[in-house]
């Protein structure tokens, strides 16, 4: 007859072992969805960062001053740096010990290659290329051959402009004398008759802007061919300045006058936080929603890009408009929330079912110690059924070997009835096996 049972040693204490065989992978995989939440969840806001401004006293100065102010009401503090103008902007928004997240670019300086890392949150504004000349109004860019410019400091968007459409008009420094000089400097310049015409790409609020358009002896120059440029540079849109739309009473322009216009992009580095992104874009929306001279209100901000990819934080966005909690609670409460949220479902989607199988897990691995011994039971129940006396006395032995491997456990309190009810169990199978002894032995008495 086959050996079962064999090899009875002495259980480890079943609450702690049992304890542990359940708990260490259920703490093991809340450990896994904590270190989850955590990699993946944004860390709180910055409350402070860099913002490339452009020169000083530009239209990208006045725009990011009303930035600040109103990004200061949910404290976050928007540093102001003056810079050189959108090439510039993006050179040190590209690197990442400049200390700027974001700032002002004039579209099409065509610089995505050495400027991976940035992204755009849209268009925030038009800003047409205004041209002021000496003497009356210039109407095509061949006619300014031979006269001095004032084009823009380096690394501004003005330059890199202007540079461009006199390559168009295969027009070389040979044939212009090209002076490093914009805004207000570039203003004093012409008015002073150390050059003959000046180029501004901004808003019609510049201060620079605001007084050639009334400066005596001064006109704006009329891109007659504005349609011409815009299908070949893809990143101008031909606009129209509208007769006396500056100034009624004084007749600014004395005629409608045909620009070129650049748009304005918001970049910021990749790995803004999201938050912030959201932010920037609420006060874009604030400052340049309300509608300009070439845009209508409500049109900007808007999800068109021109060199830099779309952020995706922008876009959503576009698509939904502020995040739900932000437009019920103060900034740093909503974040907070939102970074709970992140933190903590993960954590649910683990920790609920967890706690729904471990206790069943324990109560099952608990039994188990208990009612194995039974499958033992029935098997010496059944074989001491037409068994020899030697077959019976093995049978007891075995018995007795499950009876002290069940004296070794020692379950939880909870599972001492069924720790009783199989030791009486036992002694039913044994007090079988000895009736059985008895009936055998009683005839065989008689016989003899």
């Amino acid at each position: 007859m086959a050996q079962r049972g064999a090899g009875y040693g002495r259980e480890p204490r079943l609450v702690w072992r049992d304890a542990l065989m359940v708990g260490l992978p259920a703490a093991a995989l809340l450990a896994a969805a904590v270190w989850f939440a955590l990699h993946y969840a944004q860390p709180a806001p910055p409350r402070r960062i860099g913002f490339a401004a452009g020169a000083a006293g530009g239209a990208y100065e006045r725009f990011a001053q009303r930035y600040r102010d109103l990004l200061a009401r949910d404290g976050v503090t928007l540093d102001l740096v003056a810079t050189g103008g959108a090439v510039d902007n993006v050179a040190r928004l590209a690197d990442p010990a400049s200390g700027l997240h974001a700032g002002l670019v004039q579209g099409g300086v065509s610089l995505t290659a050495q400027a991976p890392g940035l992204v755009s949150l849209g268009q925030v504004a038009i800003e047409p290329l205004w041209g002021f000349c000496k003497g009356p109004p210039v109407d095509r860019l061949p006619a300014l051959r031979g006269r001095a410019l004032a084009v823009g400091a380096p690394g501004s968007g003005t330059r890199h402009l202007v540079l461009d459409l006199l390559a168009t008009n295969e027009l070389t420094d040979g044939d212009v004398r090209l002076v490093d000089s914009g805004g207000m400097q570039a203003a004093a310049a012409l008015t002073g008759g150390k050059v003959d015409c000046a180029f501004l790409v901004s808003a019609p609020e510049a201060e620079a802007v605001r007084a050639l358009l009334r400066a005596p002896g001064v006109s704006l120059m009329h891109f007659a061919r504005a349609d011409a440029y815009a299908r070949r540079l893809h990143f101008l849109s031909a606009v129209t300045l509208p007769e006396g739309t500056v100034d009624l009473a004084r007749n600014i322009p004395p005629r409608d006058t045909r620009l070129v216009a650049a748009a304005t992009e918001i970049l910021v580095q990749r790995d803004l936080h999201p938050a912030i992104q959201m932010l920037l874009l609420q006060a874009a929306r604030e400052v340049h929603g309300e509608g300009g001279l070439f845009h209508r209100p409500g049109e900007l901000p808007r999800a068109e890009v021109v060199d830099f990819p779309l952020s995706d934080d922008a876009l959503r966005y576009y698509r939904s408009g502020r995040p739900f909690l932000q437009r019920y609670l103060p900034f740093w409460v909503a974040n907070l929330i939102d970074r709970l949220l992140v933190l903590g479902l993960p954590i649910l989607a683990v920790a609920f079912p967890l706690f729904r199988v471990v206790p069943p897990l324990y109560r099952w691995r608990v039994r188990r110690r208990i009612y194995r011994w039974y499958g033992e039971l029935m098997f010496i129940d059944h074989a001491a059924r037409g068994a020899s006396g030697d077959q019976r006395r093995d049978l007891a032995a075995r018995i007795a070997a499950i009876e002290r491997a069940v004296d070794a456990l020692e379950p939880p309190l909870a599972y001492a009835d069924q720790l009783y009810a199989l030791r009486q169990h036992i002694d039913y199978v044994r007090d079988r096996l000895v009736r059985a002894d008895e009936n055998e032995a009683g005839p065989r008495r008689g016989e003899g």
